[in-house]
């Protein structure tokens, strides 16, 4: 195990936890899948982790999966609603509690060099009444999450809340 490298440091921690963003990103309520993509590796579902390393009656709450690449981690969180539909207190206790595993849980005793730590949050496209292309930046929904990881010390160095479709045009190698 590698104590510099974090995909080396992870992988055997979290490697009974292997996934697809398809399935992690998988909504129970509705039987449907956010995202398409199974040929991303490797994909950890941060749910199974945390269902098998934590009392099942006090489960944290906790963000869906996790991609590692040589100098970054993904944080992802999957929500198959419109933003407005999105509960964001419980998604500020996604964001602080699986910060708060990774941290004290899986990095502890990792040493990174010059690793970058992207929190993403993935949604539905919202259908728009109209176009207001002054209202564009202002209307991304954010979740209070800037002012988590504020709290948190600046843990992440982007904070991604977008829908799908911008994945899927920003990492074109995604199949959603």
């Amino acid at each position: 195990m590698n104590k510099y490298c974090i995909k080396e440091f992870l992988s055997n921690t979290l490697e009974s936890h292997e996934s697809t963003l398809k399935e992690t990103s998988f909504d129970k309520t509705n039987n449907e899948y956010l995202c398409e993509d199974e040929k991303l590796r490797v994909i950890y579902d941060f749910d199974s982790y945390v269902r098998q390393n934590f009392d099942q009656r006090l489960l944290p709450a906790s963000p869906d999966a996790i991609y590692v690449g040589n100098k970054k981690l993904y944080f992802i969180e999957f929500k198959n609603q419109n933003p407005s539909d999105i509960d964001k207190s419980q998604m500020k206790r996604k964001f602080e509690s699986g910060t708060k595993i990774l941290k004290e849980e899986l990095l502890n005793g990792f040493y990174p060099k010059d690793v970058e730590y992207i929190f993403c949050v993935v949604y539905k496209k919202p259908r728009a009444r109209y176009f207001n292309p002054y209202a564009i930046e202002s209307n991304i929904p954010k979740f209070g999450l800037e002012e988590k990881n504020e709290e948190l010390g600046h843990f992440y160095s982007k904070i991604i809340t977008e829908p799908v479709e911008f994945y899927k045009e920003e990492f074109a190698e995604l199949d959603c």
